[in-house]
């Protein structure tokens, strides 16, 4: 097994158990295979942990174990898929939603790993070449204790949009799930991510209570989730806006499966900005208004641009909030941490001349756990905060 050396003072971080090595704190490492299983030495040459090595990545080593004795083999895996699975015990009511992430990578253990289930699906995507090496031997296992859940396909996506059905045949696509008692059409075969934002299925039902009686307006609303809960509360007309025709149109479907009818609603397949500056022209006003953006920063050398297109969005959306109505903003972006974005909010109210009072300050649940050394992997900023 080869071992690399570091030359930079990370050995606390990687006890308290942060688990990226990057390239530039390791002594240079020639001849290492993408893939190969390496061991992390201190300066001093104590083992510290063992993981993959990727040689084109900026993380080189992703952690696995700070266990000398414990070897990264299948039953290793194996072990790995189990105790996540236990560990979602208590995430969510299983009566009412079979739909949630098995996997979160970093958070468990199991680094650049993701698992989705869609009712009788399992999506599998890898972050990095390096993780590919685990693909079949986590397959096998996730095929394995996913009976007992009725999982009867696992297929993989890729960030380039390409799939592959790994165990199963192809599966089902849309599949039909259940979220909080509500029902989705997800299409696990092109949809965004694994084919639905799961992470925001805590945030959907806790806007519920701010919706009743009120307009609502969801931006960048992809397939209606955060209107279908909306509306669900008690919202007296939602409307949904995102540039994505073929998203509209399945979020109209949505409507329909859960016994709304879709034209008491509005859906637009327009540009937000547009949309919002429309609105705000024609002196729309919404009791609540969800802003969920993709990310804005998908590095930290765009983060001060991506700060400031935040600012100007909420600012923009506050324009059509109500007087004491409720703005409802997200960011998905690790690189912008919480203080960052209540920052942004506070310029953002500055800046359409609202006050703004903080309601709730939330991120993504239980069933997308980090490590408390990775900071990295709280990367979901929810916000509801009242404007008057």
């Amino acid at each position: 097994m080869r071992r690399l050396r570091l030359r930079k003072e990370l050995e606390r971080s990687l006890r308290a158990g942060h688990p990226w090595v990057y390239a530039d704190a390791l002594e240079p490492a020639r001849g290492v295979a993408t893939g190969e299983v390496v061991e992390v030495l201190a300066r001093d040459g104590r083992f510290l942990a063992r993981g993959l090595y990727d040689a084109k990545s900026p993380i080189a080593v992703r952690v696995a174990t700070l266990d000398p004795n414990q070897a990264l083999d299948e039953k290793f895996i194996r072990a790995r898929v189990d105790s996540a699975l236990r560990a979602r015990r208590g995430a969510f009511d299983a009566r009412e939603t079979d739909a949630f992430r098995w996997l979160n990578g970093e958070g468990d253990f199991l680094p650049g790993v993701v698992v989705d289930v869609y009712a009788q699906v399992a999506v599998l995507r890898l972050d990095g070449d390096a993780v590919r090496v685990w693909r079949d031997p986590v397959t096998a296992a996730v095929a394995s204790a996913g009976r007992g859940l009725g999982i009867q396909h696992v297929y993989e996506r890729s960030r380039g949009g390409k799939g592959e059905a790994l165990f199963g045949g192809a599966p089902p696509s849309p599949v039909e799930i259940r979220e909080c008692g509500v029902r989705f059409a997800v299409d696990v075969l092109h949809g965004q991510k694994t084919g639905f934002f799961l992470d925001q299925r805590e945030n959907r039902r806790a806007l519920r209570p701010y919706a009743a009686g009120h307009a609502v307006a969801n931006l960048f609303g992809y397939t209606g989730g955060f209107s279908l809960h909306a509306a669900l509360g008690g919202a007296t007309r939602v409307t949904t806006v995102d540039s994505a025709a073929g998203a509209i149109a399945d979020a109209r479907t949505n409507f329909q499966l859960n016994g709304l009818d879709p034209d008491r609603h509005e859906f637009c397949s327009e540009d937000v900005f547009a949309w919002l500056q429309r609105a705000r022209d024609e002196g729309r006003r919404f009791g609540l208004v969800v802003v969920d953006p993709p990310s804005f920063a998908p590095s930290e050398k765009s983060l001060k641009k991506a700060l400031t297109a935040y600012r100007d969005l909420n600012a923009l959306a506050l324009s059509v909030v109500a007087e004491e109505g409720v703005l409802a903003a997200a960011s998905c972006s690790s690189h912008v941490t919480q203080q960052a974005f209540l920052d942004m909010l506070r310029d953002a109210g500055e800046k359409a001349h609202r006050r703004l009072r903080l309601l709730e300050v939330r991120g993504q649940p239980a069933d997308h756990p980090t490590p408390p050394a990775f900071p990295e992997g709280r990367y979901l900023k929810f916000v509801l905060a009242r404007a008057d």
